[in-house]
């Protein structure tokens, strides 16, 4: 259920709640995807895993976090890192005495900093138990390379165009055989993609693959991952 949908009578006694947090990101995803990228896939994989866990309390989506990374390309919002921990700081603070866990959620690569959070702030909150759900992890990155037959999207290429296309086809550019590619090795070693890649994209995968079928079997790997991780807790 939706926190920003019910009523405060609905969260009846003190009766004690299973809460997610989902955190996006408002960064340019190149030429071919809008800035909400990370943040309309996050609420999709979050309303799919709402379908499975109805008693869950979903939050709503944060729509900035970290990320610095982006920039040079004018139009991205991030967040310091520090804000970004103060921000899950005060949300936790809000919910933890009728809460049994809080699951932390972004597609967007948050992870080191809600990690970071948890490492440093969860005692805090005992007995309630703050947990990183993630969304996928190096198995999931294979199930990509081998569905690809190549490398998989490390930012704004093949994958996140696709899933886009699932979500909202109507803000999706498709990349043509006349888009060039370019080879680039560790778009973010410098903590500043342009300087890598002046289209923003990070993507090595030798060919555009774009289509709606890719986007749905991604999308349902990084769900039923998100729906195992659930598991070990609820």
């Amino acid at each position: 259920m939706r926190l920003k949908r019910i009523k405060y009578t609905d969260l009846a006694g003190d009766q004690k709640y299973d809460f997610v947090v989902p955190i996006g990101s408002l960064e340019q995803h190149g030429p071919f995807a809008p800035f909400g990228t990370d943040t309309y896939i996050t609420d999709y994989l979050v309303d799919q895993i709402e379908k499975q866990f109805p008693k869950l309390v979903v939050l709503p989506t944060l729509e900035f976090s970290r990320a610095y990374e982006h920039r040079g390309f004018f139009g991205t919002i991030y967040l310091r890192e520090e804000t970004l921990i103060q921000v899950m700081l005060d949300i936790c603070n809000s919910v933890f005495k009728r809460a049994n866990h809080i699951f932390i959620t972004s597609f967007h690569y948050n992870d080191p900093y809600i990690q970071k959070f948890i490492d440093d702030k969860s005692d805090f909150f005992q007995p309630t138990k703050i947990i990183h759900l993630e969304m996928y992890n190096d198995e999931d990155e294979q199930k990509l390379v081998e569905m690809l037959g190549g490398p998989a999207d490390e930012h704004a290429g093949n994958t996140e165009i696709s899933d886009m296309l699932i979500i909202d086809e109507s803000i999706v550019h498709i990349p043509s055989k006349d888009d060039k590619k370019f080879f680039i090795t560790d778009a973010f070693e410098t903590d500043n993609i342009i300087e890598k890649s002046p289209s923003g994209i990070a993507d090595n995968h030798p060919n555009w693959i774009v289509s709606k079928e890719i986007g749905k079997k991604s999308l349902d790997i990084y769900v039923e991952r998100m729906v195992q991780n659930l598991k070990k807790y609820l």
